[in-house]
């Protein structure tokens, strides 16, 4: 009985340390490798003796900043355009990046008032009621090729727990329930497992979140 429950305490414990020790650890691997990376191309660059430890960092934030600045340069965006375009063409190259960037751009880019809305899709499984939650992606199909959406329908993206991944799936709005819950907090749930489940910040998150998200059910 001693051993079960100390076998338990040491888990919970791990559960709330793992995450942070994660956190800092790809942070300190970032930072660690931007001054490895550009400190050692600094160190080529500036006279014997006036490398600082640290400047790798700054540089690199530096860069990164500027570089963003220039994506609104036209010139900037025809290069990265034609860039892109360059590696669509290539067979195995094509499939890896466009699909690291749309991961990264999922949860980078920003979006619409309605991709932060959070829906229950109502499913029917061998005769018994489901709700599966999910995200609200799209809700106008105009400028797609017909058939993949009408004006009653929406697309609903459905991630897959304790992996990444997911369907998205195109339901009559009419089978989707607005729920006030934000968004990360509800990707959290979904992907635990509903392990992560906190009610009371949940509530109080998707109140302050669902005043701006139009219902997912409105055109």
């Amino acid at each position: 009985m001693f051993m079960k429950r100390l076998g338990r305490t040491l888990l919970q414990g791990l559960a709330a340390m793992l995450p942070a020790i994660l956190t800092i650890y790809i942070l300190y691997w970032l930072v660690r490798s931007a001054e490895t990376v550009l400190g050692s191309v600094l160190t080529l660059l500036l006279p014997p003796g006036r490398y600082i430890p640290g400047m790798g960092l700054v540089a690199g934030l530096l860069f990164t900043f500027l570089f963003g600045m220039a994506l609104n340069a036209f010139l900037v965006r025809k290069m990265l355009s034609l860039s892109e375009a360059l590696m669509n063409r290539i067979p195995l190259v094509k499939v890896l990046y466009g699909s690291l960037k749309d991961f990264i751009g999922f949860f980078a880019a920003r979006r619409e008032a309605q991709f932060n809305q959070v829906v229950t899709v109502e499913l029917d499984f061998g005769g018994m009621p489901m709700r599966m939650l999910g995200f609200v992606t799209c809700s106008d199909f105009s400028n797609l090729p017909e058939g993949i959406g009408d004006a009653d329908e929406v697309a609903v993206y459905l991630p897959l727990s304790y992996q990444i991944g997911g369907y998205t799936v195109i339901v009559p709005r009419s089978a989707v329930n607005p729920v006030a819950i934000s968004t990360h907090r509800a990707m959290g749930f979904v992907v635990t497992g509903g392990l992560t489940a906190d009610k009371g910040n949940a509530v109080a998150e998707g109140r302050r979140g669902a005043g701006s998200a139009k219902p997912a059910g409105s055109a």
